[in-house]
């Protein structure tokens, strides 16, 4: 199964301004994007220890220096989280103690990594390495393709949702958050506003 439910309870946290909102929207969606982990150093480094980089941080606690800039309100919502780690660890941080649903179809695009002779700090590893797996190669991780009509899936299961809850707050992650958006955009969804960073919050509404 792609997904579970649970009972969770609702709390109140401090809300994200609405400016931009439309009277007449009556469907919201929140992605959040984790904070940042503690394994995620820019150091410089060779396409071996890059491979290890991108394990640590899959199984990385959160940095407890990295905090949200805003916190958006939970009430009344459907809460989504990935099964990842920092993702689970975000959500606690904000104070869920339980979920509506942990949704497979929400994990990360997998991080490419790839055998080249290089030495780059870190994140210009994952800059090239993406670069790379959008143009079509593999290798021991999700393909580009699968990724995508994994996000197709994860939409169909948003738009599905909205159906029965006004709001949903998605706990998830930085590649599968934008192209989600995006998705989301073709099928009419407005944006009201947009935050890539860790803990950012992006929100589109109907």
């Amino acid at each position: 199964m792609a997904y579970h439910s649970a009972s969770r309870l609702k709390y109140l946290t401090t809300d994200v301004g609405s400016n931009g909102m439309d009277k007449q929207a009556t469907k919201e969606v929140v992605l959040i994007r984790h904070g940042k982990p503690i394994s995620a150093h820019n150091d410089k480094i060779n396409a071996a220890q890059y491979t290890k980089w991108v394990r640590a941080y899959g199984k990385s606690a959160l940095d407890p220096q990295s905090t949200p800039k805003h916190k958006t309100h939970l009430n009344n919502s459907y809460v989504i989280v990935s099964p990842l780690r920092r993702a689970k660890l975000s959500a606690e941080y904000y104070g869920v103690d339980y979920i509506d649903e942990e949704c497979a179809l929400l994990r990360e695009m997998d991080i490419p990594y790839y055998k080249l002779p290089f030495r780059l700090k870190a994140w210009h590893w994952v800059l090239l390495s993406r670069m790379l797996w959008f143009f079509g190669m593999t290798g021991r991780f999700e393909s580009f393709s699968s990724a995508k009509a994994r996000v197709a899936a994860l939409t169909q299961r948003i738009e599905m949702l909205t159906e029965e809850h006004e709001r949903l707050v998605l706990f998830g992650h930085g590649m599968t958050n934008l192209f989600t958006r995006k998705k989301l955009m073709k099928k009419g969804w407005r944006l009201k506003s947009k935050d890539s960073e860790f803990w950012g919050v992006t929100v589109l509404y109907k």
